[in-house]
């Protein structure tokens, strides 16, 4: 399927590894122009370099730290200038360090509102005007499974996506007639550097190992297995795609049938 991205020009934000660079990858493979952004510069450059000498598509690398405002919308004005407008929008956001709900400080809630929150709406009320303009765009945020079924030990990151959740699709009905489709993905559990370091904490509490948890995790996934990025990032590449401009609103998991409820 020829999915209409070639030419596109996407942003995607904490680009240089996991989730987002494999999303990116993804962008670049159907022919779409990428700006990427992290917080460190010498990992989000080799992986522009290596998806651009891979794709042969133009990918530039901003050096970024979402939890400033105006950081963010600054990020964003710059990504249109290189890319000459924004067509995609891939919100992506590393998670809060993982607490429970009786330990966690009020500045921790602070830092997790603006590293999770405030970081998406900065990003997408900026690209989203010139959006409207062209009547054209695709913004899909990744999420976590833990809006609709909370994990523990990770309050903040549940709140705060729950929260941008709530707004995306206010968001998503406001711009549906414009031409303009907003979607969430929540991964269950991908194979990423966070994962490994959610289950190395959890090991660390409960006298285990990284290896151990590692397979009790798989062993609870009805598909019998931890998920790959690229498995997330295909799903999320058709969800910018021209072919997916009738689907807005949704709140999709890619779980392996984790998620217990409808």
């Amino acid at each position: 399927m020829d999915l209409g991205l070639k030419n596109k020009r996407a942003l995607v934000t904490a680009g240089s590894k996991g989730l987002g660079a494999a999303v990116a990858e993804a962008l670049a493979a159907e022919g779409a122009s990428l700006v990427i952004g992290a917080r460190h510069e010498a990992e989000l450059r080799a992986t522009a370099d290596r998806i651009k000498a891979k794709h042969r598509v133009p990918v530039h690398a901003l050096t970024v730290d979402l939890a400033n405002p105006e950081a963010a919308s600054s990020f964003a004005r710059e990504a249109e200038r290189l890319l000459g407008g924004v067509d995609v929008l891939i919100n992506n956001v590393g998670g809060p360090a993982p607490s429970s709900a009786q330990e966690t400080e009020l500045s921790a809630w602070q830092k997790g509102f603006e590293q999770v929150f405030l970081s998406v709406v900065a990003v997408t009320r900026h690209l989203t005007p010139a959006m409207k303009e062209r009547r054209f765009g695709r913004i899909v945020t990744i999420t976590s499974t833990s809006v609709v079924e909370p994990i523990e030990h990770l309050v903040v990151s549940t709140a705060m996506r729950s929260a941008v959740t709530g707004y995306l699709r206010t968001l998503a009905t406001e711009l549906a007639p414009h031409g303009i489709t907003v979607n969430t993905v929540m991964p269950g559990v991908l194979h990423t550097g966070r994962i490994e370091d959610l289950r190395r904490a959890k090991a660390a509490r409960e006298s285990s190992t990284l290896e151990i948890e590692m397979a009790k995790t798989a062993k609870a996934i009805p598909a019998g297995r931890i998920g790959k990025p690229e498995e997330l990032a295909a799903f999320v590449a058709f969800l910018a795609s021209e072919q997916a401009g009738y689907m807005t609103g949704l709140n999709v998991a890619v779980d392996g049938g984790a998620r217990r409820g409808f």
